[in-house]
Order: structure tokens, then C-alpha cells, then sequence
């Protein structure tokens, strides 16, 4: 009785804009909102969703689209989508990634007047209130609920916070390919221009769910860490879980934290760890968070919260691959949450013994909200 109705993966009020890699999953739809804090040491002018194998009438929802009277809930307003074919020439440098492959890009951004970058609602809507032209870079954030970074979720708060809000959906049957984030930047070397960010966004691209095969009202529930195509383990994450049940179908303009109603099922708390091994290394493992929810009776919808959190713990120094499943100093080694207590590892490439401070889950980086709703 329990079959595939409406998959979703949102975080916020609205359109939520579809960022896991989703194309192995029989959806109907697939949606994603984010919040999203700007690591790039300075000042950012905009964002840019990288969306490999469809094309632009794939997207029908681009955040802050739903709210046409009001495109001032973010600094940027509206996005730009382009579309780029890259199987015959040759991408440009910041997109060499997409080699081979066509696409869109999803572009949130100010613009040049000639002397200073302009968001078109950088001064929105709260009167004596500058939210500036840009994403602030903030060293230490504070928390969000995972769909806040924007003027209806923090208010006064927002034009500091170092984040802003952002997504799109997709149609009803496509399965995109991969998927990157990343910040715009001024050029340094070309006044008036915006480039890339040196890096992916810290963001991991949105977890995925889908029905287990063969087993009715059961949701596959899968998180990764971001595409690592160096020769060396990727960055690792700690993803905090917490998932709950509900009586009632997830909607998307529901789907903020404080808004989604849950029945009296106790909320489950749980921690993962996320690590891509080198690209060139078929053998490697990777460290995933997979979970298989069952829905419990009476219940038609699973809520997944998942917050990240910078690895801070200790790494291989050759193989840049993450210690925390190793058996530490006094205490069992494993990958299932971050140490409380402060403990001392060996590094395998020097031999030397490394001390990581214990209770520290590293730089907050932002969150999903996904649902999945059965009939």
C-alpha cells in the first residue's frame, strides 16, 4: 500500500531547488532548499548552482521564484540560468569539470555599477538596515535551523550573517548529474567581473531519498560528501541526523523546521561521518551516511534534518584520509560521532602522535531539511 507519491528534498519555505544526486532515484519531482555560509575569506558577490545533464526547461523553480511579489527574501533577488554545451569545445577554466558534458547554471549575483558591486535588494526590507551588496565573510557563524538565511528567517539578522538562502526544483522524471556549488568572487585581475570561489562551496550537495527496494514504506536515505576528484582523500564532515515521522504529507511551503507538523514519535538523533576517497583509488572506502527509515504506522511522511560540520580531527598525512576511525588514546575508535573527550592518535605517513580537542565538530557549514512522503 505504501508506493512512491512525491519525493522531496527542501529546506525552507518554497521552491527548493534539487541538489543531491538524485539521478539514480525513481522520483516524482525532487526539490531542495539550503542555507549555504560563505567560506571564501572575503567578501562574496553572489553564488553559482553547476547542474550537469539537463537542460534549462528541466528547472521549474529557481528560490526565490514562489515569491513573485516579494523577490527581496534574499540580497540577490531572482537568478540568471544559462545553459553551456561543452561536449565539442572546451569549457572555460573555471568550469573545466564539465568537460564533455552539457548543462545550466544557476547564477545568484550583484552587479558592477562601474565603481562598487550592487545586489538589487541589499538594502531590503527593513528601513534603517543595510544588508550591504555582498555575502559577508563571517570566521565564526552562528547557527541557523537549516532554512533561516534570508529576511523572513532572521530579520535584522540576516544582512550579517555570513549566509544566504538558495535553490531550485526539478521536473517530474529528471535525473541530473553532478551537481557543485560555488561562491562568486570579484576577479582581482578584471575589475567588474565575477569568477568562481578557489573551491566547491564546504556545502555537500543534498542527500537523496528514495523507496527501498522491495520493501514498501521504508526511505533510503543516503548523504555524501562532495565530488573529490584529487588523487587524495576529500575534505571529511560530521552530519548531524535528526529524523522524525509525520501524519501528514510534507508540503513544500511547510517545509520550514518550526513548521513541519510531526506526530508524537520520539525525534532520533543521530551522527555520521562523510569522506570521498581519492579518485583514482577503486579500492578506497567511502565513509557515507546511509540510513533505511521505516515509517512507522498511521504515519505517511519522514522528515531529515542534516547539519554539517567541518572534520577538525586528526588526518593521514599522505593519504589526507581521516583518523577518527582508528582506536585512539582511551578511547574506541570509530566514525559514528565526534569525540567529547580530548584524545591522541599516530599519524601513519610520520609516526608522530597528533592531539585532537575533544567536543570539537569543527566550523558549522549549513543544513538540509529533506521529506519523503508514501501513500
Amino acid at each position: 500500500m505504501n508506493t512512491l507519491r512525491l519525493t522531496l528534498a527542501t529546506a525552507a519555505t518554497a521552491l527548493l531547488l534539487s541538489l543531491g544526486n538524485l539521478g539514480h532515484a525513481q522520483v516524482i519531482g525532487s526539490y531542495d532548499n539550503f542555507d549555504c555560509f560563505n567560506d571564501t575569506g572575503e567578501t562574496a558577490e553572489g553564488f553559482e548552482i553547476d547542474v550537469e545533464d539537463v537542460a534549462s526547461t528541466d528547472l521549474t523553480r529557481e528560490f526565490p521564484s514562489n515569491f513573485s511579489s516579494t523577490p527581496w527574501v534574499i540580497r540577490y533577488g531572482l537568478p540568471v540560468v544559462t545553459t553551456y554545451d561543452w561536449t565539442v569545445n572546451p569549457p572555460d577554466p573555471q568550469h573545466s569539470f564539465d568537460a564533455g558534458h552539457k548543462g545550466v547554471l544557476i547564477t545568484w549575483a550583484a552587479s558592477w555599477n562601474g565603481t562598487q558591486w550592487i545586489a538589487a535588494y541589499g538594502s531590503q526590507p527593513f528601513g534603517a538596515t543595510v544588508s550591504g551588496n555582498g555575502t559577508p565573510f563571517v570566521k565564526k557563524p552562528t547557527y541557523t535551523n537549516g532554512d533561516s538565511c534570508w529576511y523572513y528567517g532572521l530579520g535584522n539578522a540576516y544582512p550579517s550573517s555570513g549566509c544566504d538562502h538558495f535553490g531550485i526544483s526539478f521536473g517530474a522524471g529528471v535525473a541530473p548529474g553532478r551537481i557543485s556549488y560555488h561562491w562568486k568572487i570579484p576577479d582581482p585581475s578584471n575589475v567588474g567581473n565575477l569568477i568562481n570561489g578557489a573551491s566547491e562551496a564546504s556545502l555537500p550537495a543534498s542527500p537523496s531519498l528514495a523507496p527501498l527496494p522491495g520493501q514498501p514504506g521504508v526511505v533510503h536515505a543516503v548523504a555524501e560528501a562532495p565530488e573529490n576528484p584529487e588523487p587524495q582523500y576529500g575534505p571529511a564532515y560530521w552530519v548531524k541526523v535528526t529524523t522524525l515521522y509525520g501524519a501528514q504529507d510534507a508540503v513544500l511551503d511547510n517545509l520550514q523546521k518550526a513548521n513541519v507538523k510531526q506526530v508524537k514519535t520520539k525525534k532520533v538523533v543521530s551522527w555520521g561521518f562523510l569522506q570521498r576517497p581519492p579518485a583514482n583509488d577503486p579500492q578506497a572506502v567511502e565513509h557515507e551516511d546511509v540510513e533505511d527509515d521505516a515509517i512507522p504506522a498511521n504515519n505517511v511522511q519522514v522528515t531529515k534534518q542534516y547539519e554539517y560540520y567541518a572534520y577538525k580531527g586528526a588526518y593521514d598525512s599522505g593519504t589526507h584520509e581521516a583518523l577518527c576511525g582508528i582506536v585512539a588514546v582511551g578511547l574506541s575508535g570509530d566514525c559514528t560521532k565526534p569525540y567529547a573527550k580530548t584524545y591522541t592518535v599516530q599519524d601513519p605517513e610520520t609516526g608522530l602522535t597528533i592531539t585532537v580537542k575533544g567536543g570539537d565538530f569543527g566550523g558549522y557549514l549549513g543544513a538540509h531539511l529533506n521529506a519523503y512522503n508514501v501513500q
